[in-house]
């Protein structure tokens, strides 16, 4: 064969590889379902995770995936696991207190805890705590979503819709 025909055939498969990728990337659709865990809370979650709830908590185990684990519990303000996530925050001062709408903020930090998560975020009336020095003004229910992606905690905290 002659090289200008082999050079076009190259670059013809290139192109159609080329085309090929942008399709399937274009066409990607994220497999996830809608349910109400609890009598509280509705989620978003991917279809390939099962949750298990137990008492006030919902834990989320993806055989395929350790990246999807989650663990959402909803806690009373008093809780000793929200206290040891408020000094390690004060302490360190690594993480962000934003607002999810006009009555609560999510404040998410990254720490290694007992149960395996790395990153936490936590939803928190706004008329129960204190931004500045990082404590509660009044006993409030906090949700507190625990898992090992930020970005898919965050997702998850803005796509749920909690009751407090």
């Amino acid at each position: 064969m002659n090289k200008k025909t082999i050079e076009y055939l190259i670059i013809a498969t290139v192109i159609i590889i080329l085309l090929y990728s942008c399709y399937a990337f274009a066409s990607y659709r994220y497999l996830d379902s809608e349910n109400n865990v609890t009598d509280s809370i509705t989620m978003y979650h991917p279809k390939s995770s099962n949750y298990t709830v137990v008492g006030d908590s919902v834990e989320f185990k993806n055989t395929l995936y350790d990246f999807y684990d989650m663990k959402v519990s909803k806690l009373s303000s008093n809780d000793t696991r929200l206290t040891n996530l408020l000094s390690h925050f004060s302490k360190v001062n690594q993480g962000t207190v934003e607002y999810i709408n006009e009555s609560c903020y999510l404040l998410t930090m990254e720490f290694q805890d007992d149960s395996g998560f790395k990153y936490h975020s936590m939803v928190i009336p706004v008329d129960s705590f204190d931004k500045e020095n990082h404590n509660f003004t009044k006993d409030a229910t906090v949700y507190l979503f625990d898992g090992n992606n930020r970005e898919f905690v965050v997702d998850t905290v803005f796509n749920s819709k909690v009751v407090l």
